[in-house]
């Protein structure tokens, strides 16, 4: 009888011991797995951040080198094209003077050619820089672009916001938004074959929206990036939202054509005073 009464006590001492080990093994694997989870989410996110960065240091260098460019554009060869158009004049007066009719035409003709040289310098400039945006704001800028393209294109372009006084955003957010939507209307012209493009920008208490539809061809994003065709600028668009966290629908509307949308968290301004746009603006110097 008492050898019973040993056995069961050892049996169920050896039951407790077999699942006090089979729950610390459990624990342990559970232990190892969610350290294991942790770890990769933050190698996950360390490479997030880190590919974040690449990014915005190659948009930041694009947006450099347009500068430059633009600045380029504006000190040298805008002052040649005024130089040059100044010698013209005067040698305008002399030709002029002669009486020689056929050399007063070819003139005039060179001065025709300057003046609308330094206009498109102007233009292209003005496109790598968007000064209005700077200045003014977002819908300014686009109400500027979109000027400039009916001016040259037989177009009819539509642009809608929510609000009359569109608040302020942070530079980074106002410049990838501009960029945008310069790109969709651009693939709009270019690749869409369109006659109509409508232009909307909504914004609330956290998101600011994009939408950009035309009456054109359309296309289906999707094939496109499997043909790793990226002509369109989509892969451009989506890094540069992926930098503000961002992110991009395309949508194929009923009447035809083709329909971007983008959004974007609204983002506080910098107390900070940003960087200027404008390549060619002095520091004011306080005296």
């Amino acid at each position: 009888m008492q050898n019973s009464e040993e056995l069961k006590w050892a049996l169920l001492i050896a039951s407790l011991a077999m699942l006090t080990m089979a729950f610390c093994m459990i624990s342990f694997v559970m232990y190892y797995q969610k350290r294991r989870f942790e770890e990769e989410k933050r190698i996950s996110d360390i490479e997030k951040n880190y590919n974040r960065l690449l990014l915005d240091t190659a948009l930041n260098s694009e947006e450099t080198e347009r500068r430059r460019i633009a600045q380029d554009l504006h000190d040298d060869i805008g002052t040649m094209l005024s130089l040059t158009k100044l010698s013209l004049n005067q040698l305008s007066k002399l030709v002029g003077s002669s009486g020689n009719e056929k050399e007063d035409q070819i003139m005039r003709k060179s001065q025709s050619l300057v003046e609308e040289t330094i206009l498109h310098v102007r233009r292209i400039t003005r496109d790598l820089v968007p000064t209005t945006l700077e200045r003014f704001g977002l819908m300014e800028a686009i109400e500027e672009f979109i000027h400039k393209l009916e001016e040259d294109n037989n177009l009819a372009i539509t642009f809608l916001a929510n609000t009359d006084d569109f608040p302020r955003q942070g530079q980074k957010l106002e410049l990838t938004l501009y960029r945008i939507m310069q790109e969709l209307v651009n693939n709009a012209i270019k690749h869409a074959n369109c006659s109509k493009i409508d232009i909307r920008l909504e914004i609330n208490d956290q998101m600011i929206g994009l939408k950009v539809t035309d009456n054109g061809v359309g296309f289906d994003p999707e094939k496109i990036k499997e043909n790793n065709l990226a002509g369109l600028g989509l892969l451009g668009i989506e890094s540069r939202l992926a930098i503000v966290n961002g992110t991009v629908q395309y949508e194929k509307p009923e009447k035809g054509g083709a329909s971007a949308f983008a959004q974007i968290p609204v983002m506080p301004v910098s107390d900070s005073k940003p960087e200027p746009l404008h390549p060619f603006r002095r520091e004011r110097v306080n005296i």
